[in-house]
């Protein structure tokens, strides 16, 4: 689990901290060509930075089997509200979008 920082998510209203199954490897820090494996999932925890100990929000990404989404790495994404209810899940453009320019096979984990 990563510490709690400013979240790049929602203009940065919300504070963050990622936690990653075993299949994450050694996120956040990654090299250049680092890939993770089907099935590896991350999990940013949202919070309100002015208080409140439960999370306002989630979002997930789950790296599927290559063909899932060739030109987004084969990420799905998920977005589930406070009460850990799917709201939105897939190849969502959005995610997608932002997560293209992530240097480490759609993610922004870095050297740390």
């Amino acid at each position: 689990m990563t510490r709690r920082v400013r979240s790049e998510h929602l203009s940065g209203e919300l504070e963050g901290e990622v936690l990653a199954g075993p299949a994450g490897g050694t996120y956040p820090v990654l090299g250049p060509r680092s890939a993770l494996a089907p099935g590896a999932t991350l999990v940013e925890r949202l919070f309100d930075p002015h208080g409140g100990a439960e999370p306002a929000a989630y979002f997930v990404m789950v790296k599927r089997a290559p063909g899932y989404d060739p030109a987004g790495g084969d990420w799905e994404y998920l977005v589930l509200g406070a009460a850990g209810r799917v709201e939105d899940r897939g190849k969502l453009p959005l995610c997608a979008r932002c997560h293209a320019e992530a240097p480490h096979d759609r993610l922004f984990g870095g050297s740390r």
